[in-house]
């Protein structure tokens, strides 16, 4: 013989269902969340990296730049790139790091950006707490005749 639950007394298992299940649903979503705004802050760094490396190769069209011009335009456009994204780059948190070398006729640009990232919940210990990207562009300086 089996007995049946009155409705009065099915609505106490709903509830501890919606009990269980929340705690799973809601790290599910942290979880999202959290990686969402990590792809995003990463997105931003590469972002800066190119264009610094572009911003400093593009120098190159100009008169004879040294060296040190080609890589203080490189930094300085990088921290610009960031701060216009909502990136927030000072001395604390972000490192810029632009060198300019030759190589076999060609004129090479490194530049490297690196941003610490502060979690949302810090519920993820996997998310790393630095962001960092670096872009490599080969550049010949052109000699008009």
């Amino acid at each position: 013989m089996t007995r049946r639950l009155l409705p009065r007394a099915r609505r106490g298992v709903a509830a501890v269902e919606f009990a269980l299940t929340v705690g799973v649903l809601l790290a599910v979503l942290l979880g999202i969340v959290e990686l969402s705004m990590l792809m995003a802050r990463q997105y931003v760094v590469s972002r800066a990296a190119r264009d610094a490396c572009r911003v400093g190769s593009g120098v190159l069209e100009g008169a004879n730049p040294t060296g040190d011009q080609i890589t203080a335009a490189a930094d300085a456009h990088a921290r610009f790139a960031l701060e216009a994204a909502g990136v927030p780059c000072t001395d604390d948190n972000c490192t810029v790091t632009s060198t300019w070398y030759e190589s076999d006729g060609w004129y090479v640009l490194k530049v490297v950006v690196s941003v610490d990232y502060d979690p949302l919940t810090g519920f993820l210990p996997v998310i790393p707490r630095e962001t960092r990207s670096q872009f490599i562009m080969l550049t010949q300086q052109q000699i008009w005749d």
